[in-house]
């Protein structure tokens, strides 16, 4: 009679046990392919979960497709016992139900039994015979009548109900009658467990700009804060992270970055670290499009000594060593406005040819033109004396300029063409001097083929109309649409040494002839703009005298982000980002530039 009590006090015994065990929390979806899916059980401290199984059911025919036993399991010194995917199982003791996917996203069930898991082969109907707690779930699914009358089940949990699914579980709620979908909190209380990481403003750059094309790449960046509390996984579902700028397992804020991601494609971010934290962020893909709008000056304000084709909105396209250098000091014309910046050097002795570009806004009527100041001063490497070579290109190799040395003296003097076709011809009978800064004009007219080029025009016609042009041509197919300026380094026989600077592209002789003004002094003095840096949300841009201002800002990228006319000598900055932009400032036909700074 006493065996017989004593057995029976142990049935009753294991019973109360078994109904303290409750599924506490599951995370069915996860970011990219599900690889931090888990159960999590909880119960008395320290418990046994022997003679326990863990059965999962799948919804589309409510049959069982997984059984995992738990003899010789127990609950953590907290009360916690997880199943979880390979990376994020941290205790020896949990169990591992692979890489990913083992956990279906619904209409599926969990459901624990006093069982084995013989008892559960694959394809076992749905059943609440010993059951001890089971849970109906989905991401957005309709109900599964089978799994919710066979376990017993009223309400089907949603995963997906705040429409993020992938960052948020389904957690028994305190009072332990109802799951709520939240941010996950992995071996912890569900009311208290936070991540301490986070994830915030995101970016996307281009790497290169190539107009009419989705070819090109870009760099995504995504800040964190409260980084260096654990140990994280970062992973990107396209391109490569760079965890240079911040790694959020030792630096407590940072910038994650992932380069090389194909234009077109939005890179998902995720951050884990195999407990609480199961972070995601999707960076959209920039439209790499050339930016610069028209009328464009570039002063080649660059680090001195650095390849052209590295700068924001250049690219190499054709060629890869000995690059088109950046050189300090520039170069300038009378009656043109002051240069700012440095300027860059082309050099055929090198002996390697590289094609830089620049890309712009499409001209698709009218004509589009181009302004320069060169000064060449050596010739002596060069060998084709029949006609030079081509350095500068105006569209789709549309409009070539040609220098070609003087056969009389070799070496000290050079003439100029201006074609359509891949050969010189028509050179100026004027000779031009090495070491002689000299100022051309070139332009292409999208509607008629027209070909034009001036070399030193006049002082008086700077600013104004265009005069007769000194070369001409025509392209007999002419091309619809002008967007790219081309800057070649040729071979050693067709490409003398020569600085390069002051270059202005525009849809008007104005916008590339800019004079200085004949009533008043027209220099950076001439504004005065504060607070710089600021941080205020504004700056004055205050004038010497009352006419007319106005000012384009543009990004370290060349992107235009404001473009306004002044009313009160204030620009509103609060939409910009902390930051370096270039100040674009227009009075009376004429511009300066200034530098920018956001804090």
């Amino acid at each position: 009679m006493k065996k017989l009590y004593f057995l029976c006090l142990t049935v009753l015994t294991t019973s109360l046990s078994f109904g303290q065990v409750v599924i506490n929390e599951i995370d069915a979806a996860t970011p990219g392919t599900d690889m931090a899916e888990f159960i999590e059980l909880k119960g008395t401290p320290n418990a046994s979960l022997d003679g326990l199984v863990v059965v999962l059911y799948n919804g589309s025919n409510d049959q069982s497709y997984a059984a995992y036993d738990l003899d010789g399991k127990t609950l953590d010194a907290n009360g916690f016992f997880i199943l979880g995917n390979t990376a994020i199982i941290t205790l020896p003791g949990d169990t591992d139900m692979g890489a990913s996917n083992a956990l279906q996203n619904g209409a599926d069930a969990v459901a624990v039994y006093s069982a084995n898991d013989t008892d559960f082969p694959d394809n076992t109907p749905v059943t609440s015979t010993n059951l001890v707690d089971a849970i109906v779930y989905g991401t957005s699914d309709g109900d599964d009548a089978g799994l919710l009358a066979g376990l017993g089940e009223s309400v089907q949990y949603d995963e997906n109900l705040n429409g993020t699914n992938d960052t948020e579980s389904l957690q028994l709620n305190m009072a332990g009658d109802a799951y709520e979908t939240k941010a996950p909190t992995f071996r912890a209380e569900n009311d208290t467990a936070v991540c301490d990481l986070s994830l915030s403003s995101t970016s996307a750059v281009c790497d290169t700009f190539t107009p009419g094309a989705t070819s090109d790449t870009y760099t995504a960046t995504v800040d964190f804060s409260g980084g260096g509390t654990s140990t994280y996984t970062v992973m990107a579902d396209s391109g490569v992270v760079d965890l240079t700028n911040g790694d959020p397992s030792s630096d407590a804020t940072g910038t994650i970055t992932v380069t090389g991601v194909a234009e077109g494609t939005d890179v998902v971010i995720t951050v884990q670290d195999g407990g609480l934290c199961d972070l995601m962020s999707t960076v959209t893909s920039p439209v790499c499009e050339p930016s610069n709008s028209l009328p464009l000056y570039e002063g080649f304000d660059y680090t001195v000594g650095a390849d052209l084709g590295a700068q924001a909105n250049w690219n190499n396209f054709s060629g890869s060593a000995n690059p088109i250098d950046v050189v300090s000091g520039n170069l300038t014309y009378a009656g043109l406005i002051a240069p700012t910046g440095e300027s860059i050097q082309l050099d055929g002795s090198e002996n390697s040819n590289i094609d830089s570009e620049i890309t712009f806004t499409p001209v698709t009527s009218g004509e589009v033109y181009a302004s320069f100041i060169i000064n060449i001063s050596d010739l002596s490497n060069i060998t084709d004396l029949n006609d030079g070579g081509y350095f500068a290109v105006l569209g789709s190799f549309d409009a070539r300029l040609w220098v070609h040395p003087d056969t009389d003296p070799v070496g000290t003097t050079y003439d100029i063409a201006l074609t359509n076709g891949s050969s010189g011809s028509n050179f100026t009978t004027t000779k031009y001097n090495i070491n002689e800064d000299v100022f051309i004009v070139m332009s292409y007219n999208v509607d008629t083929g027209a070909i034009n080029g001036w070399v030193n025009p006049a002082g008086a016609d700077l600013g104004g109309t265009a005069p007769t042009a000194l070369l001409t041509d025509t392209d007999g197919s002419p091309n619809p649409s002008v967007d790219t300026f081309v800057l070649r380094q040729d071979s050693a026989g067709e490409t003398p040494i020569m600085t390069f600077d002051e270059l202005r592209i525009g849809t008007s002789w104005a916008d590339v002839t800019p004079n200085t003004l004949s009533t008043e002094e027209f220099s950076a003095d001439s504004f005065k703009v504060f607070p710089n840096p600021t941080s205020t949300g504004f700056v004055n841009i205050i004038s010497n005298n009352n006419n007319a201002t106005s000012v384009v800002v543009y990004d370290i990228l060349g992107k235009q982000v404001i473009s306004e006319s002044l009313t009160n000598d204030r620009l509103n900055v609060s939409a910009l980002n902390t930051g370096v932009y270039i100040l674009k400032i227009t009075q009376n036909d004429a511009s300066i530039t200034k530098k920018l700074v956001i804090k």
